[in-house]
């Protein structure tokens, strides 16, 4: 008879955990063939600039100047989304972007022109990256909140992925601006299907009162976020070392992952080597990043320092692949990946420890200054390794990330 009881509390412990797990609102679904669109075409404005004559230095310039619009794009959209309460628009008018800058795109002559395009796209796009999480924690009661984010995350993270594949797919019969033009017409679908799905939630959200999501940031080395918050900035004691440690790895970040495409065309491989390459980076990624978290409990420093180990090996690796050229090819693929599997700890650590040592109170505001200081050291970091590579080389710009990421640990362990 126990034995009968205890199946029973069991099974309805099992079913009252899965009652409130919501039905995954319609709209989510919307951001596919954006995500699809955007990722495709990620890696493209990197080749189009060596195409057209650039180097190094111009593609680091081109990934400082997109991350500076993409995060005063973020702060202005989603202010200008609060004080009109209006969402819906904004949303539209990021997927709306896409067909119209990656058309603008195919058709420019010089690496100026190009520039110039990519920096006005990224600051127009960064309207899907402030203004969806009212929507989200609209669509959804407070207590799922966390569930439909990582619904949210996992739609887009996996749309982004098979715009890479359909890019790895087309790029071995289309020229670069005909792919500009494919993945345009590809992202037209999300224009009309937000319109058709989203419904407008004319609300006030408090982001500075955001617990759950206020220590989601992705790595902007990769792929744009799904969504970023905008609060007030502050420096809660006992953050100090860790912010500077961030600074450091979003250097590091910013001096390697412009690059690798840099990297393995001016060592003679194609646009589909590429897309490989971008393809395993994300999808080790995207695979391991919940399973991390769950994972993860109390032991948050010790997986953050786990990540910055990773991250060391994948800079070690590219470096060693440097100096034995002939295994370049299958060492740049081994960093790559290390890169993204290092992503998964990082990711999911570092915004978690900001947000545990700030305190309910400053979580808001210590989440906004670490989206400073990761998007400022990206920037530098972009600039930087442009200018290194075009001097000194890759070995010496790959070393000096590996240099910044060892400081970084050496903060984290005092």
């Amino acid at each position: 008879m126990s034995q009968r009881v205890a199946i029973a509390v069991r099974n309805a412990s099992v079913a009252n955990r899965y009652r409130y797990i919501p039905k995954i609102p319609r709209w989510f679904y919307s951001f596919v063939p954006f995500k699809v669109a955007t990722g495709g075409s990620s890696a493209l404005v990197s080749l189009y600039l060596l195409e057209l004559g650039g180097n190094a230095s111009t593609v680091g310039l081109t990934f400082a100047l997109a991350s500076l619009a993409s995060m005063l794009g973020a702060l202005f959209w989603g202010r200008l989304s609060d004080r009109t309460l209006r969402r819906k628009p904004f949303i539209l008018l990021g997927f709306a972007s896409v067909p119209v800058f990656l058309s603008a795109m195919a058709f420019v002559k010089t690496p100026a022109q190009l520039i110039a395009v990519n920096t006005a796209y990224a600051f127009f796009l960064a309207s899907t990256l402030s203004v969806p999480i009212a929507l989200v924690l609209r669509s959804v009661r407070k207590h799922s909140w966390d569930h439909a984010i990582g619904k949210f995350n996992e739609i887009s993270g996996w749309g982004w992925v098979l715009g890479l594949v359909l890019g790895f797919g087309l790029s071995r019969f289309l020229s670069i601006p005909q792919l500009f033009i494919a993945f345009a017409i590809l992202g037209i679908p999300s224009v009309v299907m937000g319109e058709r799905m989203i419904r407008e939630a004319p609300i006030y959200i408090n982001r500075r009162a955001i617990r759950a999501f206020g220590n989601y940031v992705v790595e902007k080395a990769r792929y744009f976020p799904s969504f970023i918050l905008h609060t007030s900035f502050s420096l809660p004691e006992g953050l100090e070392r860790f912010y500077a440690a961030f600074l450091l790895f979003w250097i590091a970040a910013g001096l390697y992952f412009p690059q690798i495409p840099v990297l393995l065309t001016s060592e003679g491989y194609t646009r589909e080597v590429v897309y490989l390459a971008l393809i395993a980076n994300s999808a080790v990624s995207a695979i391991n990043y919940t399973r991390v978290g769950a994972a993860m409990g109390g032991g948050k420093e010790r997986v953050l320092r786990r990540g910055l180990l990773l991250r060391a090996g994948a800079f070690a690796t590219i470096v060693l692949g440097m100096v034995l050229s002939p295994v370049l090819i299958p060492l740049a693929f081994a960093s790559y990946i290390l890169a993204g599997y290092s992503w998964a700890f990082i990711g999911v650590s570092s915004t978690a420890i900001v947000g545990e040592k700030a305190g309910e109170k400053e979580k808001g505001s210590a989440m906004g200054t670490y989206n400073v200081v990761s998007s400022a050291g990206y920037i530098a970091g972009s600039a930087i390794g442009g200018a290194l590579i075009s001097s000194a080389g890759f070995t010496a710009t790959f070393g000096l990330g590996l240099v910044l990421i060892g400081g970084s640990l050496a903060l984290l362990k005092r």
